[in-house]
């Protein structure tokens, strides 16, 4: 089964590559077992533009293969909890029923970007249902025992092709769908020109989660990114930036009354009307 794990990692990578707006994680997980975190595996999970994902995982002492499909209940700057449903020895080498392999996932991923961009931690569980009718006195009962553990994961090109990408994309979509492309890549530069000022947070995650910025962040959960504001996400990384320096952006339409007064009041300087969003600095 050893010989399968370069295999293994080769063909995440290839289907990461050729699914470019999802998040590849790499990553290692520990297991809780006699009191102490011992190393138990390495594992490979990779994330739609949604809240769904697929996960690989190898087990460094049994010497066998996972598999899992998670949905995130939610997403937040610091936490995202998940859940999922799993099957351990994938390819039944033990022999045992498929009934004594299926477990439940439930997990906890903690976001570290702070600390460097794409990092992420995990404090997990997966109970076997079939765990709870097994007879105490079966042989294999020690292939049920519940897995607790946490795991340290790292998202390739997490501000190209990953989570970053994503969550801009979904602010696009939420902020400026059905505004001219220029204006769509423009409200994305606003992200990444705060990342790059002083007076905002310097993370992606940071900047679109800050309290009372953008109007949209209930619904970015529930938002499923277009084509177009993927493109444009992608030419705001790229360094494209229509909004020539802003900070801010308004739609003097749809804005609430404290906004207005906040922009006409405020000082700033506008640097570009594009469509029906007015952008400042």
């Amino acid at each position: 089964m050893k010989q399968l794990l370069p295999v293994f990692l080769v063909i995440a990578g290839v289907f990461s590559v050729l699914t470019p707006a999802a998040a590849l994680q790499l990553g290692a997980e520990w297991r809780l077992a006699e009191e102490e975190f011992a190393l138990d595996g390495v594992r490979v999970q990779w994330w739609s533009r949604g809240r769904w994902g697929l996960r690989g995982g190898y087990n460094l002492v049994d010497e066998d293969f996972s598999a899992g499909l998670l949905y995130r209940l939610r997403e937040g700057l610091w936490l995202t909890p998940y859940a999922g449903l799993g099957v351990r020895d994938l390819f039944a080498v033990s022999g045992v029923p498929f009934k004594h392999r299926a477990e439940v996932i439930a997990g906890l991923e903690v976001h570290l970007d702070r600390f460097l961009p794409g990092l992420s931690s995990a404090l997990e569980i997966r109970l076997l249902p079939a765990a709870l009718t097994a007879p105490v006195d079966q042989e294999n009962r020690s292939a049920f025992r519940p897995y607790l553990g946490v795991s340290v994961q790292y998202n390739f090109a997490p501000g190209v092709y990953g989570a970053d990408l994503d969550l801009l994309a979904r602010l696009i979509t939420a902020e400026a769908q059905g505004e001219p492309y220029e204006g769509q890549v423009a409200v994305g530069a606003v992200v990444l020109n705060r990342v790059k000022s002083p007076q905002f947070p310097n993370s992606i995650r940071e900047v679109i989660y800050q309290k009372g910025q953008f109007s949209s962040l209930p619904k970015l959960p529930r938002t499923k990114p277009t084509e177009s504001a993927i493109r444009a996400a992608r030419d705001a990384l790229a360094g494209k930036d229509p909004s020539k320096g802003a900070l801010y952006f308004y739609n003097p339409n749809l804005s609430s009354l404290e906004g207005l007064r906040f922009f006409a009041s405020s000082g700033l300087e506008v640097t570009v009307r594009i469509g029906n969003h007015i952008f400042l600095k």
